[in-house]
């Protein structure tokens, strides 16, 4: 079939990430493996959109949006005139009317490479989810193209190895965009990619972008000892749960595969507070995973979070005291956001959550229990533990 549109935009509306968005990459790479040169496909970051609008008349653009980054929405709807406008993302799936009401023609919900195609064909539903499989597996899809989105990404490229993650936190929205399935791309898919950016973008680095990288150790395992056996030498990162690093074959095998840093969503070394918001893990085994993980030269990044619901001033100090008693040699502490269609949100609904605070400033802070001012000296008090 012929598709309905001849010259697309990909909007990237935030520029503060240290990686180029792997959602625009693969929608991209998809849409030119599909139709070939039927259709001319253009990206740009947000801050050189009045550029490329005046100096091209498309006749679609769509955009990705997370919570942070929807409070660009009506900026971009202002901008966008007489063009269909769609979008997608984590976001717009778990409230797609709220884009519908402010002008966005159509919005996907879930995946989007599968999407995109319905759309380029034809489907004119609000609310469009993947229906037809033209990519029938995630091994099938072709590695995400970058065009347009510059190239000063001194990181390196994310490469996601495997989508989606079975754990259900109360603060964290991926479990709800994934459905809690995980799944993943096969290796030798991986290292395929991994040497397709070696061989044309000369990359020296690159993060494995993955919720949880080393969710099944047999497999992180087959990724490292491909990278060994092929002789990549390359340096990078992933990120992980603490406790799975509580294997010394593991370790190992991260490290003699060139891995540098290992990030970790710690979140609380209070046992309480990860009971309450569902991490299903142990402070105990956290603490060894990151133990075992120093001892083998891997340098750990962990991270907390402040003001997760119930939280009170002694899980705070139960996580300062801890941390001092620990190997951990990094950390970094966030405020917990309320993130669409998490038990968070939830509290914070029934709390009088307006939505339409996020198109305003994006994603706020959980300030409902504790203000503004005590979360910040909570957080002082972690940065300060060492």
């Amino acid at each position: 079939m012929e598709p309905k549109y001849s010259n697309i935009l990909f909007i990237n509306p935030w520029v503060r990430e240290i990686y180029p968005p792997p959602s625009i990459g693969y929608l991209q790479a998809s849409i030119k493996k599909y139709f070939g040169d039927k259709i001319n496909v253009h990206a740009c970051n947000i801050d050189s959109l009045d550029e490329i609008l005046r100096k091209n008349n498309f006749d679609l653009v769509a955009v990705s949006f997370h919570s942070f980054s929807v409070k660009y929405a009506l900026l971009i709807r202002g901008k966008v005139k007489n063009v269909k406008l769609i979008c997608g993302g984590h976001h717009p799936s778990a409230l797609p009317n709220q884009l519908l009401d402010i002008g966005y023609n159509q919005v996907v919900v879930g995946e989007g490479e599968n999407a995109i195609i319905d759309i380029l064909l034809g489907d004119e539903n609000a609310i469009v989810k993947s229906k037809n499989r033209y990519f029938e597996s995630i091994n099938e899809r072709p590695f995400p193209d970058y065009s347009g989105l510059g190239d000063n990404w001194n990181d390196g490229y994310p490469i996601i190895s495997s989508r989606g993650c079975p754990f259900t936190c109360n603060f964290c929205a991926s479990s709800f965009f994934w459905g809690r399935k995980w799944y993943m791309r096969n290796v030798d898919n991986i290292i395929e990619e991994i040497q397709h950016r070696i061989n044309n973008y000369h990359m020296t680095t690159w993060m494995f972008e993955d919720d949880n990288f080393t969710l099944n150790r047999k497999r992180a395992i087959e990724i490292c000892s491909e990278i060994i056996n092929n002789n990549i030498k390359m340096t990078w990162q992933c990120a992980s749960r603490a406790e799975t690093l509580c294997d010394e074959e593991l370790c190992d095998y991260l490290v003699r595969a060139g891995c540098k840093v290992v990030w970790l969503g710690v979140e609380s070394l209070s046992q309480e507070s990860l009971d309450r918001c569902g991490k299903n893990t142990t402070v105990e085994k956290m603490l060894k995973g990151i133990e075992i993980a120093e001892s083998f030269g891997l340098s750990t990044m962990s991270q907390f979070i402040i003001g997760l619901p119930d939280d009170t001033l002694n899980n705070i100090i139960e996580t300062a005291n801890n941390i001092k008693k620990s190997a951990i040699s990094r950390k970094g502490v966030n405020i917990a956001w309320i993130l669409p269609n998490t038990e968070i949100y939830r509290k914070a609904k029934e709390m009088g959550f307006d939505d339409n605070t996020y198109l305003s400033q994006g994603a706020p802070f959980y300030t409902y229990e504790q203000d503004i001012g005590t979360l910040n000296k909570w957080g002082d008090i972690i940065r300060r533990a060492k």
